[in-house]
């Protein structure tokens, strides 16, 4: 595999009692390359993972597995949760590694943390974990499973999630990230984070904050120490009401907390003039200028260009499987192997001096499929690999993305879906319309006889 040095051969190896303690055809190994193999290929079925199992026995002389893809789908629901943890912490800590200093930002690290949601089959176990949105009616929507992701800004690796109910709103769950951050990082966050009590829990720990003013938070700036021009310091108080945390957190908190608020003009051609309130726990003007600020907030969208490519291009915004505990290994095996993707991106960019976000992520993961093949013909020879894992990087390198300052796409479709008509009931007792079946139409008349 091409992504076999990025691993310790001791997270792969068999497990000394129960699941995967015997080497079979669907080993630990194997069942973990077959489901990475499946989710770095979209819609992948598991019969065309058994199908690829068996071609390589066959190629390899070994026994060949049955042609049912039950084996398989067991093996999966056996892979051990503690185990694939262990595996992304080693790929993530090992990219993490390889971030070259003139990555950082000032000279830290800053970890852009956002939320999304993605779509799970409809079953009854996934309903109850994870319910539907309350506008859809019962037996027409699907189980939603709200994620929120703290991604590294400089090489696009996702580092930790936490994974809830679509009901629950993000703010609350930033909480949850904080004890796996490191004191002196930055985190990186919109509006809907700007809160009191996670701009305190991110200076409790020595963490700083840059985030957008929440909306409901009105701003005077001639309250406060003047830093510059539309550049104040000021003093929050603790709200005497929170929901977010419980009594004896909140009473943890501190009574007050110093902030640094910018104000910033956005001014660009064809734009109407735009005002951007900025609210940062960096409250040195000198060591983190205004401007820099304002650069470094627009470099957060880079985290919806990583989950773009987590989502879309891996096709990860529905998952497959029909009950939780499998949806928490797939979306892990999604997340792994997206990692490995940003760790070949890395390598790249460091050989060819480029940055990583000026790759194509999508050709990057194309190129990568085509390549397997060769890598595997090749393993035998170190030096034959040495040669075709160069042509690879340098051929991932050469796919950049264009710069496009300042570009304005609405989000449209262009291509119309076909006119089928909307579930709004249950498919064992749904019907489908006259009208909506004759649209357009005239019913035929039935036949003389």
């Amino acid at each position: 595999m091409i992504f076999g040095p990025y691993l310790s051969a001791e997270l792969l190896e068999q497990g000394e009692k129960k699941h995967h303690s015997r080497e079979r055809t669907y080993s630990f190994r194997s069942t973990f390359w077959a489901f990475v193999s499946q989710v770095l290929n979209p819609r992948m079925s598991c019969r065309e993972v058994v199908r690829k199992v068996q071609s390589f026995c066959s190629e390899q002389g070994l026994a060949v597995p049955g042609s049912a893809d039950s084996a398989y789908c067991q093996a999966r629901s056996k892979l051990s949760l503690k185990r694939l943890k262990q595996i992304h912490q080693s790929v993530a800590e090992r990219l993490l590694q390889r971030v070259p200093q003139g990555w950082l930002w000032h000279g830290r690290k800053v970890r852009v943390v956002d939320g999304t949601g993605i779509n799970l089959p409809d079953t009854k176990l996934n309903q109850a974990a994870f319910p539907q949105s309350a506008a859809q009616l019962p037996g027409c929507g699907f189980p939603v499973m709200q994620v929120v992701a703290c991604f590294c800004l400089h090489s696009g690796a996702l580092l930790h999630w936490v994974s809830t109910k679509l009901s629950e709103h993000e703010s609350p769950l930033l909480p949850k990230l904080l004890p796996f951050l490191q004191a002196g990082e930055v985190v990186l966050t919109d509006r809907g984070y700007c809160s009191y009590s996670n701009l305190a829990l991110c200076r409790q720990k020595g963490i700083d904050a840059v985030m957008r003013l929440h909306g409901a938070r009105k701003v005077d700036l001639r309250q406060g120490k003047n830093l510059g021009k539309q550049d104040r310091l000021q003093v929050w108080k603790r709200p005497q009401n929170q929901t977010a945390l419980s009594r004896h957190q909140w009473g943890q908190l501190p009574r007050e907390i110093t902030v640094r608020i910018v104000r910033v003009l956005i001014q660009v051609r064809g734009f109407r003039v735009r005002t951007l309130w900025i609210v940062t726990t960096l409250t040195d003007p000198k060591l983190y200028p205004k401007h820099d600020l304002a650069e470094l907030y627009r470099r957060r969208w880079q985290a919806e260009l990583c989950l773009r490519d987590i989502k879309t291009t891996m096709a990860m915004e529905q998952l497959r499987c029909k009950s939780p505990a499998m949806v928490a290994r797939e979306l892990r095996l999604f997340i792994i192997a997206y990692n490995l993707l940003r760790m070949l991106i890395a390598e790249s960019a460091i050989v060819f001096d480029y940055h990583p976000h000026q790759i194509s992520f999508k050709a990057a993961a194309d190129t990568l499929r085509q390549y397997r093949k060769a890598f595997r013909t090749c393993r035998a020879s170190p030096r034959k690999l040495k040669r075709i894992l160069g042509h690879l990087l340098r051929i991932i390198a050469q796919a950049r993305v264009a710069d496009r300052p300042n570009r304005y796409e609405p989000r449209m479709l262009k291509r119309r879906p076909k006119p089928y008509q909307r579930m709004t009931k249950p498919r064992s007792i749904a019907r489908v319309s006259p009208s909506r079946r004759y649209k357009g139409k005239k019913p035929l008349k039935p036949a003389l006889t």
